[in-house]
């Protein structure tokens, strides 16, 4: 089991680590409000990630934290007028 565990370790933080390039790689030059909210999104994201892959007993408070990230994304802008 522990083995699994820290294969699932190794690759939730090599995608975070891709995605964080990839994020800095598409930014525009400074860190305006857009680029430090997709930041601070995909750092939470793999810090939960990181949670449930260590700890498989708090599954539901990193699925939460994901789901209220997803929400923020989706609703981001639908009240605009």
């Amino acid at each position: 089991m522990d083995f699994n565990r820290g294969i699932a370790l190794i690759a939730v933080v090599g995608f975070g680590v891709f995605a964080l390039v990839k994020v800095f790689a598409h930014m525009k030059e400074g860190f305006d409000i857009f680029n430090v909210r997709i930041t601070g999104i995909v750092i939470v994201a793999i810090l939960a990630c990181i949670l449930a892959a260590l700890n498989p007993a708090i599954e539901s408070a990193s699925t939460g934290i994901l789901g209220a990230i997803v929400g923020y994304l989706f609703g981001y802008g639908a009240h605009r007028r």
